[in-house]
C-alpha cells in the first residue's frame, strides 16, 4: 500500500512561537537589571557621528541545503538564485539602517534611531545535496521501545483495536495516524479517538478494517530540526567567526519558519515558498535573535509596548500589534533604542561577538587620531591604527580592543591613562603593541629623545595579545 503523510494535529500558537528558540546574551544580571545609561551608553543616537559609532558588519556565510541534486525544492546553484540570495542580506541591511518611528508609542520623550548601524557582509554562499539536512520539520514513525505495541484484539465491527496496556494510549493520543503491520504489508490509518477501558487502549479508526488482520502499531511523530545545530556542525564545522544562515525546506509543511539559537547560526526553512518580501522579513526577525533580541509579546526592555499582539502578516497599528522587526506584524520596520543599545554593545564588548564582525580585519586608512584630551567611557574597537597626538590625553576606563596589527602611536609629550581596565585584542589574535614617536609618519617613525609620551597603566590595568 502506498505510504501517506497523515496529517497531524494542529499545534496552538505558542507551542509555534517556542520553535523560535531565543538566543539571548549572557549578561551580568536580569534585563530588569540592565540599566537605561548603560545601553544608552552603546546605543548609535542620529546625532551621534559615525567616529564615535562606527558601523558594526557582521560577516554572514549562507547555506544552501538541497534535497537532491534532480529536486532541490531549494534555491539552485546557478546566477540568478545566487542574485536573489545576495538580495535577502541587501534587504535586511535595509531594514537595520532605515528604520521607522514606532506603530506603538510608549513614551513620546524616547528618541527614534533611524540606523541601528549594524551591516551584514556576504562573504560566501556554498551549496550542499543532503536530504536530512534540508528536512527540519518531518514525520517519523516511532520505533525502538516498546513500539510497535502488538494488538491484542480487533473490532471490525466497531472499527476498534485494542491494546492491553495504557503506554499504548499515551502514544496514540499524540497522533491523528498510526502505522499497522499486516501479513500484506504496512497500512496507514486514521485515528477517529482513542479512550482507556481499565487498563486498555481502545483505539478507533476511520477506514473500513474488515479485510485486515493487524498484528502491530506505532504512530507517527512530528520531528523538528528547526533549531538544531547538526547543520553548523556539519557542513560549517562549527565555525564561531562567521553567522552562518541555512536555508532549508522541510517535508511536513510548505509554510516558511526559522529558528535562530545561537549567534554563529540560525535557520530559515521553506523560503522559496512563501514570497520575497515574507521571507526577507523572516530572516531579518532571525537575525534579530541571533544579535540578543527576544521576542515583542514579552517585552525584553523598558521601552517597548507593554503587550503586542502577535498576527503574521497583520498591519500594525496603534494600539495592539507594533512595527517591531521582532513582532509578528506585516511592518516589522522598528526598533526601539534599547534593542538597538543592546545589540551594538554585545558587538563591542564581547570577544566572542567581536570575531564574527570585521572589526578584527585591519584598514590601515581607518586610523583614530587623538587630538586633544578625551574620556572613553566604554568600550570601543579600534580597526585602524590608534595615535595620541602630542600635548594630548587619552584617559581609557572600559576595555579597549585592538585589530589584528594595529598599532598603538603616542607622539612627544603626548598621554594614554588606562583605569582599570585591559588593552588587547578581541580577535585572538595579537597587535603590534605601543610606539612612542615625535610625530606619526607612516613611513618614518623617528623616536623622541625627550620628553616622550607616557603610558599610564593605573589599578589592575594590563596590555595582552601584544606581538613579542
Amino acid at each position: 500500500m502506498k505510504w501517506l503523510i497523515p496529517n497531524m494535529r494542529k499545534q496552538n500558537l505558542w507551542k509555534s512561537i517556542l520553535c523560535f528558540n531565543l538566543f539571548l546574551f549572557i549578561s551580568t544580571g536580569s534585563v530588569a537589571q540592565r540599566t537605561q545609561n548603560d545601553l544608552d551608553a552603546y546605543t548609535p543616537f542620529d546625532n551621534t557621528s559615525f567616529n564615535e559609532f562606527p558601523v558594526i558588519t557582521i560577516k554572514v556565510v549562507f547555506h544552501v541545503m538541497q534535497r537532491s541534486e534532480l529536486d532541490p525544492e531549494n534555491f539552485k546553484n546557478d546566477t540568478p538564485d545566487r542574485q536573489r540570495i545576495a538580495a535577502i542580506l541587501e534587504n535586511c541591511n535595509r531594514f537595520f539602517s532605515k528604520l521607522s518611528a514606532p506603530s506603538i508609542e510608549v513614551d513620546p520623550n524616547i528618541p527614534v534611531v533611524h540606523d541601528s548601524r549594524i551591516q551584514f557582509r556576504l562573504e560566501d554562499i556554498r551549496f550542499h545535496v543532503d536530504s536530512a539536512g534540508w528536512d527540519r520539520n518531518k514525520f517519523m514513525i516511532v520505533q525502538g521501545g516498546p513500539w510497535p505495541f502488538p494488538v491484542d484484539s480487533v473490532s471490525k465491527e466497531t472499527k476498534e483495536l485494542f491494546f492491553f496496556n495504557l503506554s499504548a494510549f499515551r502514544g496514540f493520543n499524540r497522533s491523528d495516524s498510526l502505522v499497522v503491520s499486516t501479513p500484506n504489508g504496512p497500512v496507514v490509518l486514521h485515528k477517529d479517538n482513542v479512550t482507556k477501558s481499565g487498563k486498555t487502549t481502545v483505539l478507533k479508526v476511520n477506514e473500513n478494517i474488515d479485510l485486515l488482520d493487524p498484528i502491530n502499531a506505532t504512530y507517527f511523530r512530528r520531528k523538528d530540526y528547526n533549531c538544531g545545530s547538526d547543520n553548523w556542525k556539519n557542513f560549517a564545522d562549527s565555525d564561531k567567526n562567521h553567522l552562518h544562515i541555512f536555508l532549508t525546506g522541510a517535508s511536513s509543511k510548505r509554510i516558511q519558519f526559522g529558528c535562530a539559537p545561537s549567534p554563529y547560526f540560525m535557520n530559515v526553512s521553506n523560503y522559496i515558498y512563501g514570497g520575497s518580501w515574507a521571507g526577507d522579513q523572516l530572516t531579518a526577525h532571525e537575525i534579530g535573535h541571533t544579535l540578543g533580541l527576544g521576542h515583542t509579546n514579552y517585552p525584553q526592555f523598558k521601552d517597548l509596548p507593554r503587550t503586542d499582539k502577535f498576527c503574521s502578516g497583520c498591519p500594525c497599528n496603534g494600539t495592539t500589534i507594533s512595527n517591531n522587526i521582532m513582532g509578528y506584524n506585516g511592518c516589522r520596520n522598528y526598533l526601539s533604542p534599547n534593542q538597538i543599545g543592546h545589540m551594538y554593545k554585545g558587538y563591542s564588548t564581547l570577544p566572542n561577538r567581536i570575531r564574527i564582525t570585521t572589526a578584527c580585519e585591519y584598514d590601515p586608512d581607518q586610523f583614530t587620531m587623538i587630538r586633544q584630551s578625551q574620556k572613553w567611557d566604554r568600550t570601543r574597537i579600534v580597526k585602524g591604527d590608534l595615535v595620541v597626538k602630542k600635548n594630548s590625553q587619552l584617559e581609557v576606563n572600559e576595555d579597549l580592543y585592538m585589530a589584528t596589527g594595529t598599532t598603538l602611536f603616542i607622539e612627544k609629550k603626548a598621554k594614554i591613562i588606562l583605569n582599570n581596565c585591559t588593552l588587547s585584542s578581541g580577535c585572538g589574535t595579537q597587535w603590534n603593541g605601543v610606539v612612542y614617536c615625535r610625530k606619526f609618519k607612516r613611513k618614518k617613525i623617528k623616536t623622541p629623545k625627550r620628553k616622550k609620551g607616557e603610558l599610564i597603566l593605573q589599578g589592575s590595568s594590563k596590555l595582552n595579545d601584544v606581538v613579542p
